[in-house]
């Protein structure tokens, strides 16, 4: 029993093999075998090559067949995907942020508007800005194709379209270092054309490219500005024209608007090149188009930030940890992240141990280009498995995404390097080899990828459509279908308005402050998905607001915050939220109270009853909480307790009486804590009769 463990991590280190049992598998499958007899046989490549390109072309009509024919394999797999595993529509956690953040850029806008009760409008991966301010917490530069594609009615497309220029940058990028090599030392063996295209085969038939080229996420986007960047730098140093600089700079400016960590590596190299030019002159110019040309990006992102969080240099992403986690968001460095570079190494080329090629040209003959490449290469890896701009560490496998296409190139220059005299064979064989490590290893990652979660997207238009719902309300139980569903710019009056369901008083009140529209709830589960007619029930003149309901919080300070499951507990729905300190010192988290509209009334104010809730569970902590009616105001009402009960209790805490104006739509809890952990567990208000009525 003691080799269990071992044996359990060999077999996750090997992943899963097995015959192919979906339709591309088995199609990649039969190609490779095919690839597999035109590589061995004699003359079978030149057949290959003159189907696919005609030998009587000139040299610049193949190569531009060549291209046209990769950018459109390669969008229409992307295509494939979204299809087969995707099954439609965006899958990736994060994709549902971008997705919402690219609709409301559509709009003209960083952020948006959150209606009251702002908990109904609230999700992970959103950023609120108090008073009523929401934003995505990524850089807007992938949300800003997404806008684009939004705006042509088809967002789903820019995947497909990035997929093909990802090709091209991969093709540019082997181009030029094999222009760089043949420079240096002129050497025998393949021309640096078929180099070049080997390097975009690999980018055309590499799964996490398709995967990556699919899903509403920035990461194959910022591959393609990778890999550019560095073609056009590298080819700026060969002609010394600094006009290919810019190039490089617009693609440095969209990598720091997108995924500003990618951007370290490449942009060091761009500085580096361009100071390094043989003429003064030259380098100065170089390093003024690089930097004018990058400026745009640079400037999108600071504005981003400014609507965001108010301050220029503070990311919403960064604001967002510090609100959810407590503090800074930074993945360290270590042993298991380091295990996890097998994920990457599966990416590359759907199979490890071709990843191995990459290696080849730093042993044999490095040039260069390719030393630069890999320094690259090594620079990313290091910062991405360090680093990460965005509210939780993605895996490792997604990290790296941006160095696929440059170890594409280096792995097309392995196969030229082994296979000199028969580069062809070589060629065909490292691509059926590819092809073979997806149909037997890597369509399993794609299988779970297509099964998981439901094995849908969590929103679908066309479950929508065909239940006629036109307008109104449309609950969601999941943050990520509210976050595919929502428009900032439509209301239920003239569209559907989506919002997030809290099962609480939150729902009832933005039912009626809307008027009583129709209302739908959107139900999925493995089977299918349906929105049918729903309506929050009403509990009288009462309403319950879960603590928990307010997830993610206003703002936290000195400490941190869970929505926590309290299932054994008196907790009302089992959750609670929890506020513990991180020092010696006392924590606050800033909460939404929403108070319903009374427009009946005669009086200019409102008495209302406040009874928060509150669970003890001992240890000693003081725990306090203020209703306040503007942040930085004194409080209308204060309530102080120990947490100093022997066994779990709920404590309703003495009922304060308030007064609000009548049109007032919500208040401010502060709950603080000091001494250790206090969980807040729902507050109920309702009127407050008169003096002297009866009850």
């Amino acid at each position: 029993m003691t080799s269990s463990p071992a044996v359990s991590a060999a077999a996750n280190w090997l992943g899963t093999w097995s015959r192919p049992s979906d339709r591309p598998a088995q199609l990649a499958l039969v190609v490779a075998a095919v690839l597999l007899v035109v590589a061995v046989a004699p003359g079978g490549t030149l057949w290959l090559a003159s189907m696919f390109e005609g030998t009587s072309a000139s040299v610049l009509g193949r190569r531009r067949r060549f291209l046209t024919s990769a950018f459109f394999a390669a969008a229409f797999l992307s295509l494939g995907y979204i299809a087969v595993y995707l099954r439609g529509g965006p899958r990736a956690p994060e994709a549902a942020v971008y997705w919402l953040q690219g609709r409301a850029l559509s709009h003209g806008a960083f952020t948006w508007i959150a209606p009251d009760p702002s908990a109904n409008f609230r999700a992970s991966g959103l950023l609120f800005r108090a008073p009523d301010r929401l934003s995505g917490v990524f850089p807007p530069g992938y949300p800003l194709l997404l806008a684009m594609g939004f705006l042509l009615g088809a967002p789903m497309l820019v995947g497909p379209i990035v997929a093909a220029s990802l090709v091209f940058a991969t093709w540019l990028l082997a181009s030029e270092i094999g222009a760089d090599e043949e420079r240096a030392t002129p050497r025998s063996g393949p021309p640096t054309e078929e180099v070049a295209r080997l390097a975009a085969g690999f980018s055309v038939i590499s799964a996490s490219l398709r995967y990556h080229t699919a899903d509403a996420v920035p990461y194959g986007a910022s591959a393609a500005a990778v890999a550019l960047c560095l073609a056009c730098t590298l080819r700026g140093k060969r002609t010394g024209a600094v006009r290919f600089f810019g190039a490089a700079g617009l693609a440095l400016g969209f990598l720091l608007a997108s995924r500003p960590s990618s951007a370290l590596a490449v942009g060091v190299v761009v500085a580096v090149v361009a100071i390094g030019l043989r003429r003064e002159r030259s380098a100065a110019r170089a390093i003024a188009w690089s930097l004018g040309a990058a400026l745009p990006g640079l400037l999108l992102l600071l504005a981003a930030n400014r609507a965001a969080t108010g301050r220029v240099l503070t990311s919403a992403a960064a604001a967002y940890v510090g609100v959810v986690d407590g503090g800074p968001g930074v993945a360290r460095l270590g042993l298991p992240a380091i295990l996890c570079l097998r994920d990457h190494l599966l990416d590359i080329a759907n199979l490890e141990p071709l990843a191995l090629l990459a290696l080849v040209p730093l042993v044999v003959r490095a040039g260069r280009a390719v030393t630069l490449t890999a320094v690259v290469v090594a620079a990313e890896t290091l910062i991405q498995m360090a680093i990460h701009d965005g509210p939780k560490p993605p895996d490792a496998g997604t990290r790296l995404v941006a160095s696929v296409p440059l170890e594409h190139a280096l792995m097309a220059f392995g196969v030229s390097r082994l296979f000199q005299r028969a580069f062809a064979s070589g060629a065909v064989g490292a691509i059926a080899a590819a092809l073979l490590g997806f149909a037997l290893h890597a369509s399993h990652v794609h299988q779970a990828l297509a099964a998981s979660d439901d094995g849908h997207p969590r929103f679908d238009p066309d479950v929508v459509r065909e239940a006629n719902v036109t307008h109104g309300l449309l609950f969601f139980s999941d943050d990520a279908g509210y976050e595919l569903a929502h428009d900032p710019g439509v209301v239920a009056s003239h569209g559907i308005e989506a919002a997030r369901m809290r099962g609480d008083d939150h729902d009832r009140l933005l039912f009626d402050s809307l008027g009583h529209p129709p209302t739908h709830r959107y139900v999925t589960d493995a089977k299918a998905a349906s929105a049918p007619w729903w309506s929050p029930p009403s509990a009288g003149d009462a309403w319950r607001f879960e603590a928990e309901s307010d997830w993610p919080p206003i703002d936290v300070r000195g400490g941190t915050v869970e929505a926590t499951g309290a299932a054994d507990s008196c907790a009302s729905d089992g959750r609670v939220l929890r506020l513990a300190p991180t020092g010696p010192g006392a924590a606050s988290v800033t909460l939404a109270l929403p108070v319903p509209n009374e427009p009946s009334a005669f009086a200019e104010k409102v008495g209302w009853l406040v009874i928060p809730r509150v669970l003890q569970a001992g240890g000693g902590a003081i725990g306090v909480l203020r209703l306040v009616e503007e942040l930085g105001q004194a409080p209308l009402a204060e309530w102080n307790w120990s947490n100093s009960a022997k066994s779990t209790s709920c404590v309703d805490l003495q009922a304060r009486t308030v007064e609000l104006a009548k049109d007032r739509a919500g208040t401010w809890l502060i709950l603080g804590a000091q001494g250790g952990a206090v969980m807040l567990d729902k507050t109920t208000i309702l009127r407050a009769r008169p003096a002297g009525a009866r009850r």
